[in-house]
């Protein structure tokens, strides 16, 4: 098959969880004989309806592979997890007759979005005007949030009261001008550069600090609201209308759905990257029992939940236990053994650390490679019920199903420290019945949806 993906481009100057899942998917893909193809947003020159496509040098995928490697000049803008301040850029008019050419040239079999984020409505029509099958992986929330994550002032955005809160949640997105430099060719030779990723760092902590903010606000522009609910609108139409939607977890489709995607044309597919392998052995229990978080300190991931779950057990006189995270606290709890950030590689002395893995997560995570990361180590796992992964899950065997609250959290950790060996006999059970999906095996599933649609 002819396959041409889209994201939001390469490595380096493209990271992440999508674009490290697009690569290793492309890669897989031409193991197996495919003929991949790239198309990314590049350059934002202006506003207008003009638009064009050039190609650069392929790209090396390694294992001696090389992916053909297109750019799209003045997409729409990127705003990448800072949010839309003005809706109306996101639905500027294109020319559709460029996508037109493009797609009758290359007789693609199949057009792959792995984001929405700058790409213009037309292109996904003239690929269907042309005959071309379009499908579209939920690696996130974008088309149904500006920001991605649905996470409102610390909370999980259950009801945005029709993108009334977006008004408010979008105020620190970026501007035009920031954008079109981000998208420029001068920010991906400076975009390593140590003062840039200082200036990267503050913004990102000014952005966590704002989505904090828990003071009451009445509406402030009807008018931007209704843009906001009309961009949600646009992007659940086009949903609509795909020959097939991705989701790579049940909790990520019906998110969707609750936002008003009818489901009808989804598929669900748990996912892989190219780091999974089968690590699975039977663990010595550690004494006292150790719990794993291995998140960032946030409150979207959890951190919070797990500190408080913690702190209260061990305020009660339970302390029979260590919690192990992997950054360093200035003033760090008696209960918490602190480890230097690790890298991927280090992956397996890190598993070693601890008996149960937690991934507790306040947002609805789409996925959470963090939890077929553990039980492919044969580590049990403890995740909120907002976790994607949690389709892995089958309570009480492999590790728990909890609601995201300390002391749900707690109920299960403590219950795990007055049983330890029920951590020993979940580790037996991953080892001997749980299979680890490899990345070629997830690309043969999408392979099978291709056909399929």
């Amino acid at each position: 098959m002819k396959i041409l993906h889209f994201s939001l481009g390469f490595p380096p100057f493209r990271r992440g969880g999508m674009t490290q899942y697009c690569m290793d998917l492309m890669c897989e893909e031409m193991q197996c004989g495919h003929y991949v193809t790239l198309l990314w947003p590049g350059k934002l020159r202006d506003l207008s309806e003009k638009s064009k496509i050039i190609q650069h040098t392929e790209y090396e995928l390694g294992n001696d592979l090389k992916c053909k490697n297109y750019e799209l000049i003045n997409s729409l803008p990127i705003p990448l997890m800072d949010g839309i301040v003005d809706p109306d850029l996101y639905m500027i008019k294109k020319d559709k007759n460029i996508y037109l050419n493009f797609f009758s040239k290359f007789h693609f079999d199949i057009f792959h979005i792995h984001t929405f984020m700058g790409l213009p409505f037309e292109f996904e029509e003239a690929a269907q005007e042309c005959g071309v099958k379009v499908i579209y992986t939920s690696h996130d929330y974008f088309p149904i949030c500006p920001r991605c994550n649905l996470f409102y002032r610390g909370k999980d955005c259950v009801d945005d009261h029709n993108c009334q809160d977006c008004v408010d949640c979008n105020k620190q997105g970026l501007s035009l001008c920031k954008m079109k430099l981000f998208q420029s060719d001068l920010y991906r030779l400076v975009k390593d550069n140590s003062l840039i990723q200082l200036l990267r760092k503050r913004h990102n902590k000014k952005m966590y600090i704002a989505s904090k903010v828990s003071t009451e606000r009445k509406l402030e522009n009807v008018d931007k609201q209704k843009k906001y609910c009309k961009l949600r609108e646009r992007y659940i139409q086009v949903l609509e209308s795909l020959d097939g939607v991705h989701f790579n977890s049940n909790n990520t489709l019906k998110v969707y759905c609750d936002r008003g995607y009818s489901g009808h044309n989804a598929h669900v597919i748990s996912i892989s990257n190219s780091a999974i392998m089968d690590h699975k052995k039977i663990r010595n229990l550690h004494t006292p029992i150790r719990f794993g978080y291995l998140g960032p300190i946030t409150t979207h991931k959890g951190y919070e939940l797990f500190n408080a779950a913690c702190k209260e057990m061990w305020d009660q006189g339970i302390r029979s236990f260590e919690a192990h995270i992997f950054v360093e606290l200035e003033k760090r709890p008696p209960y918490i053994v602190c480890h230097k950030p690790y890298q991927y590689r280090q992956l397996p002395e890190v598993m070693d650390e601890f008996d149960v893995l937690l991934a507790p997560s306040k947002w609805e995570e789409t996925f959470g490679f963090t939890v077929l990361e553990g039980l492919s180590y044969g580590i049990p796992v403890i995740v909120s019920n907002r976790v994607g992964a949690k389709d892995l899950i089958e309570d009480g065997r492999n590790g728990y199903i909890v609601e995201a609250d300390s002391k749900k959290l707690k109920s299960v950790m403590e219950m795990l420290i007055q049983i330890p060996e029920k951590v020993s006999e979940m580790n037996e059970m991953i080892f001997h019945s749980v299979r680890i999906k490899n990345m070629r095996e997830h690309c043969e599933e999408i392979e099978h949806l291709y056909r399929e649609i």
